[in-house]
């Protein structure tokens, strides 16, 4: 999954929850999806460890896009939200039971969820999945042509995935977003394979030596990075890492660092989340001096400032509280159902403006 190690998690650029409360990631998952009611069966083993979960989200108006990262095994039950979903574990594998027939789907194996639809998934441990709803796409019917074509379509969200780690900014990754939701609505209503411009894209992976200065640069994060050091044990000039960078994915190298620190900055944020510890706190730790600069950095990176992120958790924390518990009949303390409901609505729902709208 992970291209050159250059991310850990999907969309990590836009996290949204990093939790070990298993309702909240439900709440968070349900609201996101915009689905009418997710239901989580808890399978706790003692060897399996806590539980622990991550959800990013990156939407506009006609796509949304989902990274879920789930370490404990699940079984999750639920209504699919009124238009087209497709469904892809990277890592791990996802059995689908719907209209009483299984799909096991392994790593790169995409499933469309029809609007409106009832699903059983169980998914295996350590699943990182992506999620990507077509809004605009609301007829049922379409889940043969997408299996029939499901090599073009792995090809589409492949090159989609390749990107992700090097969005420059939030108007970046909007503006890459509406290219994928173009694509991917062409590929729905035409016979053919794939935009011929896929062909021509740079991939930071066919060149080993920028993948492995990439690399060093993530394992150093926490240290004072000399990027001519980097170059050198890369086998690679000074200049020709600038130059490398620039034309693969558009950063400088300080730039790129400077991106990394801000998603490990938003990631403390959020994993720490409600613990009282400052943003300055968070903005020095990941090697940012100056709050003020370090707001603009963070503003212009996430779509928004770190007091807005801090709002959201606020209100996801709201919103778990519509999740109710029910135990097995026979009481087994270890097999506990979760299950999220959410107000009918036919609206998107987007980041911090939108989760504001929904009633606690």
């Amino acid at each position: 999954m992970y291209f050159c190690k250059s991310q850990r998690f999907l969309l990590e650029h836009f996290l949204r929850i990093d939790t070990s409360r298993p309702e909240g990631w439900l709440s968070a998952l349900q609201i996101l999806t915009t689905s009418p009611r997710l239901s989580r069966k808890i399978l706790s083993p003692k060897n399996r460890g806590e539980f622990r979960a991550r959800l990013s989200s990156l939407q506009s108006d006609n796509l949304s896009v989902l990274g879920c990262y789930l370490r404990n095994p699940s079984m999750i039950s639920g209504v699919n939200a009124g238009f087209a979903t497709i469904v892809m574990p990277v890592e791990g594998q996802v059995d689908f039971k719907v209209l009483g027939n299984h799909y096991l789907c392994g790593p790169w194996m995409p499933f469309l969820l029809e609007p409106d639809e009832d699903f059983h998934a169980t998914l295996s441990e350590e699943t990182h999945i992506l999620i990507i709803q077509l809004p605009c796409l609301t007829v049922s019917g379409e889940r043969p042509s997408f299996r029939r074509r499901r090599g073009p379509l792995v090809e589409l969200i492949a090159a989609f995935l390749f990107e992700t780690p090097f969005f420059c900014d939030y108007k970046h990754a909007q503006s890459r977003l509406e290219q994928f939701s173009a694509e991917l609505y062409e590929f729905t209503e035409s016979d053919r394979a794939l935009p011929t411009e896929l062909d021509h894209r740079k991939q930071v992976r066919s060149d080993r030596r920028l993948c492995s200065a990439i690399q060093l640069m993530n394992d150093e994060l926490d240290t004072d990075i000399d990027i001519e050091s980097i170059a050198s044990r890369s086998g690679l000039s000074l200049r020709n890492l600038h130059y490398l960078m620039r034309q693969y994915i558009g950063q400088s190298p300080y730039q790129y660092l400077r991106g990394r620190r801000l998603i490990k900055a938003r990631e403390s944020i959020i994993r720490n989340y409600p613990e009282n510890i400052s943003i300055a706190q968070h903005a020095l730790n990941s090697g940012f001096q100056h709050t003020g600069r370090f707001s603009g950095y963070y503003e212009k990176h996430f779509g928004e400032y770190p007091s807005q992120t801090l709002s959201t958790l606020d209100h996801l924390k709201q919103l778990s509280g519509k999740v109710r518990a029910s135990r097995d009949g026979d009481g087994n303390t270890r097999q506990q159902w979760l299950t999220s409901f959410a107000r009918s609505t036919t609206d998107r729902v987007r980041t911090n403006a939108a989760l504001n709208e929904q009633e606690p």
